[in-house]
C-alpha cells in the first residue's frame, strides 16, 4: 500500500493551490506525499516531531509538531480550512495532547475538524477507527505501472528515503531500541 499511498496527492482530488495537511509527515510515506504535492504546487502543512522538522521545511512544507495546540497551530499556518488531510502517521497517537491517552480514533477527530468534513481525510492505517468515526476508508490499489515513474522521481531527487543509521548483525539489539523509540530520523538498515 505505501507506493499508491504516496501517489494519492498527484492522482487524488487535491489541487494545486489547495492545501493539503499530511499528518505524520516525518515517516517515510509522509514525507514523500509531501513531496509529491508540493512538487504540483499543492501547499503543504507537515505534522513531524524535531527529527525530521528541519528536513521538511527544507523542501517547502510548513512544519508544526504533535503536543498541546497543535490543531490550533495548523489553523492558524492554514489561515481558513484545510482542504484535504493524510494520516501517515502510526495508529492510537493522540496528536493535540502528548499527556493524555489517545481517543477512539486516533488522530482522525482531529483532522476531521480541521477540515470539517471525514470525506476530506485519508488515513492510511487505522481503518476501524476511520469506520466508526464515518471517515471515507478510501481503498488504493496496488499499481505496478506506477513504479517506473517513482524510479524516475527518485533518480531526479524528487522522491528520496533518508537513511538514520546502517547496522551490523551484532547490533541488531541497538537497532531495535532505536526503532521502538520511533524517532530514528530515518531508516534503519541492516547490513548482513
Amino acid at each position: 500500500m505505501t507506493a499508491p499511498t504516496v501517489m494519492w496527492p498527484r492522482h487524488s482530488s487535491v489541487q494545486p493551490d489547495e492545501l493539503l495537511l499530511v499528518h505524520g509527515a516525518g515517516t517515510t510515506v509522509g514525507e514523500a506525499a509531501v513531496r509529491l504535492a508540493l512538487r504540483r504546487g499543492v501547499r503543504v502543512i507537515a505534522t513531524a516531531g524535531p527529527t525530521r522538522a528541519a528536513a521538511l521545511e527544507e523542501i517547502g512544507a510548513q512544519v508544526t509538531g504533535y503536543g498541546d495546540g497543535m490543531a490550533e497551530r495548523v489553523a492558524a499556518l492554514a489561515a481558513g480550512r484545510v482542504d484535504r488531510a493524510l494520516d501517515t502517521a502510526p495508529t492510537g497517537g493522540r496528536i493535540d495532547r502528548t499527556d493524555q491517552a489517545g481517543p477512539a480514533g486516533g488522530s482522525l477527530p482531529t483532522l476531521t475538524g480541521l477540515t470539517g468534513d471525514p470525506d476530506r481525510v485519508l488515513p492510511v492505517s487505522d481503518f476501524a477507527a476511520a469506520a466508526e468515526l464515518g471517515t471515507r476508508i478510501t481503498q488504493i490499489d496496488l499499481r505496478y505501472d506506477l513504479m517506473d515513474e517513482f524510479a524516475r522521481l527518485a533518480g531526479e531527487g524528487v522522491l528520496a528515503v533518508s537513511v538514520a543509521r546502517t547496522h551490523t548483525l551484532d547490533q541488531i539489539q541497538q537497532a531495535a531500541e532505536l526503532s521502538r523509540s520511533r524517532r530514528p530520523g530515518g531508516k534503519l538498515i541492516l547490513a548482513l
